[in-house]
């Protein structure tokens, strides 16, 4: 009887300790040969663009955030501006954008062609709007900035203290 306790005993323990490798694994990644989370971030679209520098922006003009931080898959594209998921999922984005000194300005987030949240900024000083979203994406969806239609002469107050800021990133699949 004690050889047949004993024998119980290890099995127990080898499988909780099966188990908390498995955990441990699961957690670095490499469950299934995989190269763990070092790898894997390069396989979640994440980006950060900045402007250095005031923009004018005309009616409908896409603001333009032409500075990189953090690009990765390359889904954002400096020279449109515009973030195209490259898979399905769940993202979220982010923007601060300041006026110039005294200046009312009112933008827009797009996704593809529908508006999705706007921010309106008014006042004495330079003011910051901000866009916080959750937006579930198809693969190709595409998201903007831009000025609302029929408001030119807005400008986009920056410098190299880096105002202005549009991020998103993959939350979820």
């Amino acid at each position: 009887m004690l050889i047949f306790e004993r024998y119980i005993s290890i099995l127990t323990e080898n499988s909780l300790f099966d188990d908390l490798i498995g955990m441990m694994l699961k957690l670095k990644g490499t469950e299934h040969g995989g190269h763990g989370i070092e790898l894997r971030q390069k396989h979640v679209p994440a980006f950060t663009a900045y402007r250095n520098s005031v923009q004018s922006l005309s009616s409908n003009a896409i603001v333009k955030f032409d500075k990189l931080w953090t690009n990765t898959m390359n889904a954002y594209d400096v020279t449109t501006s515009v973030f195209t998921a490259p898979m399905p999922g769940m993202y979220h984005f982010s923007a601060v954008v300041m006026s110039e000194d005294g200046k009312t300005l009112f933008l827009l987030l797009w996704r593809n062609d529908l508006k999705i949240v706007g921010s309106y900024t008014r006042g004495d000083g330079h003011k910051t709007g901000t866009f916080d979203v959750v937006l579930n994406l198809k693969k190709g969806d595409r998201i903007y900035i831009r000025c609302h239609g029929g408001h030119d002469g807005q400008n986009i107050f920056s410098n190299g203290d880096n105002y202005s800021t549009f991020s998103g990133y993959l939350i979820a699949k």
